[in-house]
């Protein structure tokens, strides 16, 4: 299990009111095989469910598990066949939810692609930024696995892999009982390095929930990626909340649209928190909401502890006001999100 999982996190998790977790990443004992095995699965949830808390959701997949899917690749069948039985062996060991990003991996991460990781927020507090005008047209190797720099992705090119791929895998979500959600890309601007990010607007991820139409089809709706995109990210709430769309929220701020923006803390930002929580209970939305990308505060260290709190804090007081009690809370490895209890 990753370290992201042990007793100190899962403890913090229930210190700080936690009821479920997602769990994401890898898992030992599966990465050489190219799926999630069954096992795994079933003894990460246990090990969760011993330590007083639920598994909700399963926040990624390894890249080199999904690389040669995203850019139609020889060998793509072979990952997709992968791809179900993880669908399968994850709807047997009752893990509800997978997480997924259609955008290649940067060497930091899904959400690490950035231009600083040292911008100065309020007080001096760690933020990352992003200013599109520092990596227009670089061809460097930014990718994990990496890629040749005479690479060219296309729109075009990357609908069709997409596509190809919903329509082999959602009917086995379905069928598992297991429902997929896409992570719009972040920042939701194209193309870096050479290769084309299609999850960029609000009218592509309506697009994208009409490639194949299913309950099993959906978004990880993370709020703070939507606020970098023109439009207003309450809109974009209303529309796929009231279609059931949004199988689970990053709920986060942010300053500006691309080209440039910044992350803030929650009470930060050009959207307005207790506005945005208002929206999702304006259309019954009751699923994870999950802080994610915190700042990074002088007597944070490593883990973020305190940062965390505020965030945890502060989502608790935006439920408490939206629905007169407070809302569950949800841990992904260091993170911490609220679940919208039904009323």
């Amino acid at each position: 299990m990753s370290s992201g999982y042990g007793d100190e996190s899962l403890r913090l998790a229930r210190q700080l009111g936690a009821t479920h977790v997602d769990a994401g990443g890898q898992l030992i004992g599966s990465s050489d095989r190219g799926y999630y095995e069954f096992q795994d699965l079933l003894l990460l949830r246990q090990k969760i469910e011993d330590a007083g808390l639920k598994w909700a959701v399963l926040g990624g997949v390894p890249q080199d598990w999904c690389d040669k899917i995203k850019l139609g690749l020889p060998g793509r069948d072979e990952q997709i066949e992968n791809w179900c039985k993880s669908l399968r062996n994850m709807g047997a060991a009752g893990v509800p939810v997978l997480g997924y990003f259609f955008s290649l991996r940067c060497r930091d991460g899904n959400y690490g692609l950035r231009t600083s990781k040292t911008t100065r927020g309020r007080g001096g507090a760690v933020v990352p930024s992003f200013d599109y005008d520092l990596v227009r047209g670089a061809r460097q190797d930014y990718w994990d696995p990496p890629l040749s720099e005479e690479l060219d992705v296309t729109d075009d090119q990357m609908w069709e892999n997409l596509a190809y791929f919903l329509k082999a895998v959602i009917p086995v979500a379905e069928e598992a009982g297991v429902k997929m959600a896409l992570h719009p890309d972040d920042p939701p601007i194209s193309p870096i390095a050479g290769v084309a990010r299609i999850m960029r607007s609000h009218e592509a991820l309506k697009r994208f929930i009409e490639i194949v139409p299913s309950e099993s089809n959906g978004l990880w709706f993370c709020q703070g990626t939507i606020s970098e995109m023109p439009g207003d990210v309450l809109d974009a709430i209303r529309y796929f909340g009231r279609r059931d769309k949004i199988f689970y929220v990053h709920f986060r701020n942010v300053t500006g649209t691309v080209p440039a923006f910044a992350e803030t803390f929650l009470d930060e930002g050009h959207v307005n928190a207790l506005e945005a929580m208002l929206t999702y209970k304006e259309v019954g939305y009751e699923g994870a909401l999950m802080y994610d990308h915190v700042p990074r505060l002088d007597v944070d260290g490593d883990k973020n502890h305190a940062s965390v709190a505020f965030a945890v804090g502060y989502m608790r007081a935006l439920l408490d006001t939206v629905d007169g009690e407070s809302g569950d809370l949800l841990l992904r490895n260091r993170t911490v999100a609220g679940e919208r209890s039904r009323s």
